[in-house]
């Protein structure tokens, strides 16, 4: 199966949400499931065999630690040319939305 999924919040960041999506995509991956995964910038473009797009990202101005990725072209052309058999939002903020966009697309 091929699994595309978005994500706020990924590593180099350190926190629930990135711990259970590393669980995740190890399980995935060892099952010979193929999963890309869409993420904010400034961290690996690879993760436990899973391909990284990163996508800019700004910092919140009150919680600095977090960021709100913005939606970008590229994201398109990546989801259309790994043909996701599904796609899972982690997060429905701005990245998420795109996510749900390119979804129902």
């Amino acid at each position: 199966m091929r699994i595309a999924m978005f994500t706020e919040t990924f590593a180099p960041a350190v926190n629930g949400v990135v711990t259970r999506l590393g669980h995740t995509i190890n399980r995935l991956e060892t099952r010979g499931d193929r999963v890309l995964l869409v993420a904010p910038d400034g961290g690996v473009d690879e993760f436990r065999g899973a391909q990284v797009v990163r996508v800019p990202s700004l910092p919140l101005p009150m919680y600095p630690q977090a960021v709100v990725c913005l939606p970008h072209p590229e994201i398109w052309r990546r989801i259309e040319a790994f043909r996701p058999d599904l796609i899972h939002v982690v997060n429905p903020v701005a990245l998420g939305a795109a996510g749900v966009y390119i979804a129902r697309s």
